[in-house]
């Protein structure tokens, strides 16, 4: 829910990093990733990846076909032509001709798309930069992916050992295992299940590696993705290096702008029933306390929709320990998707569409 411009390195921030980050904020705009002289762009919407129509490397998709024998070459060279002739894609070319159903050919599409964000996984220099509020054109999505299940899916096929260590704590430091909002919708692969719920129960990394059946370096990847995910509290290896967003720097701005976000909503759904709006609120901010542990148990809905937290953490935000301040954002995160969740129970679906559309221009952070 916080979509603004947000840049800064893959050296700092990886790839997989770079995805949850702009899948939590539903960011909906433009990335733009650079390397050297070479630039590549992606569109987000809602903080699902877009397959954007003019970048998508269609001749690559043609010769992947062939070479996974889902097409003759003599198929492929008709494609082309008719292509040339008719002044259209290739997708459309293979459709056309009635190369490939439109069913498989999409799922084929969709999975070539996937594998070429592989690379971008173990990528460790490049810049970036994610530009909101940028649309793609009408007529250029070709497709809209899950985000998350792209993380995995990249990060499982990760060879890179050293990158797997870069956001996971020290063996002997104690961890923090979360349980956000989300975690349900993460499909996770059986070994990865067994590995989160060994973890949960393990003090440190170095008792989870003695006990994990995985081995060393399976166990690893599992765990660089849960701290990709914020569930497992990894530490940053350097702190005075983070991206915009990332660390406590500026913790008060960034709290303002979620507290911002709630009394938003506070506003829209008052102007829509009245003064039961605040008890609507009031039991949504309520239901989420019970599981957002002890830094939320003094919360309480303001008269404007503003949450208050402890006062105590609210007035030295920036100097919080990472983790407790990693623990405040995923609670007012968890806090405002109760809210827009209630918003769309007492209102419909069509205005939590139209209140999730103006959340991402208020309190951007």
């Amino acid at each position: 829910m916080k979509d603004c411009l947000f840049e800064g390195s893959l050296a700092e921030t990886p790839f997989p990093r770079l995805l949850f980050i702009l899948w939590q904020r539903e960011v909906t705009g433009r990335l733009l990733l650079r390397k050297q002289a070479a630039e590549t762009r992606f569109f987000f919407e809602q903080g699902k990846l877009v397959i954007d129509k003019g970048s998508f490397p269609e001749k690559d998709f043609l010769k992947a076909l062939v070479k996974k024998k889902v097409l003759p070459t003599e198929s492929a060279r008709q494609c082309e032509k008719h292509a040339a002739e008719a002044g259209v894609s290739y997708l459309r070319a293979i459709s056309e001709l009635g190369l490939v159903s439109p069913l498989p050919l999409w799922n084929l599409m969709e999975s070539f798309f996937v594998r070429q964000l592989f690379p971008l996984f173990a990528q460790t220099d490049g810049a970036f930069t994610s530009e909101p509020g940028i649309p793609l054109a009408d007529g250029e999505r070709l497709g809209l992916l899950p985000t998350a299940d792209i993380i995995l899916q990249g990060i499982r096929q990760i060879r890179d050992g050293d990158l797997l260590e870069r956001l996971l704590p020290d063996e002997n430091e104690p961890i923090y295992v979360a349980a956000p909002h989300f975690l349900h919708r993460l499909d996770f692969e059986p070994h990865e299940r067994y590995a989160l719920g060994l973890l949960q129960r393990a003090p440190n990394l170095k008792s989870f590696y003695e006990r994990s059946e995985l081995g060393r370096a399976q166990s690893r990847k599992v765990l660089f993705a849960l701290a990709c995910f914020d569930i497992l509290a990894a530490p940053e290896k350097d702190p005075q290096n983070r991206p915009a967003g990332e660390g406590s720097a500026g913790a008060e701005a960034v709290l303002a702008a979620l507290n911002e976000k709630c009394a938003y909503i506070h506003k829209y759904i008052t102007k829509q029933i009245g003064p039961l709006a605040h008890t609507i609120l009031g039991n949504s901010l309520e239901e989420a306390r019970s599981h957002l542990g002890l830094v939320f148990q003094k919360t309480r809905l303001l008269a404007d929709g503003r949450v208050e937290i402890d006062p105590a953490f609210e007035t030295r935000a920036s100097h919080l320990p990472e983790e407790l301040y990693r623990a405040l954002l995923r609670g007012f995160d968890e806090i405002l998707m109760a809210e827009v969740l209630a918003v769309k129970k007492a209102l419909g679906a069509a205005h939590e569409s139209a209140l999730v559309r103006a959340l991402e221009k208020v309190g951007c952070l």
